[in-house]
């Protein structure tokens, strides 16, 4: 169900709800591991993770088979959720990720 602009509050883009599985891939090499994305926009997502722990900047498959990729940075955490918000080939060659997202975002917050 897509949200109303004005239901959205500060954020810029509508988010849709997906609710399908989708992989996060923590590394080129890594093997996938199966999470949950909950909703996504153009420029994010929600993901329930579980417990895992998810690194800073890390590739995720939209499709078991691999045909759409996106490459996020972890922008915050609230127990098994997590918000992600995709980078550009631009922000990735810069080599790391964009300004304003400390390390204590990979950290789980309280709940």
């Amino acid at each position: 169900m897509t949200r109303d602009r004005k239901d959205l509050g500060a954020r810029k883009f509508v988010r849709v709800d997906l609710r399908k599985p989708g992989f996060l891939i923590p590394a080129p090499d890594a093997p996938w591991i199966q999470c949950y994305i909950l909703d996504i926009s153009d420029n994010g997502a929600c993901l329930d993770v579980g417990d895992l722990a998810v690194p800073k900047v890390f590739g995720l498959s939209l499709t078991a088979g691999g045909g759409v990729l996106r490459v996020c940075t972890l922008v915050w955490r609230r127990g098994e959720m997590v918000g992600v918000r995709f980078i550009s080939a631009r922000e990735l060659r810069k080599g790391a990720a964009p300004a304003g997202e400390a390390d204590a975002v990979t950290k789980k917050a309280d709940a």
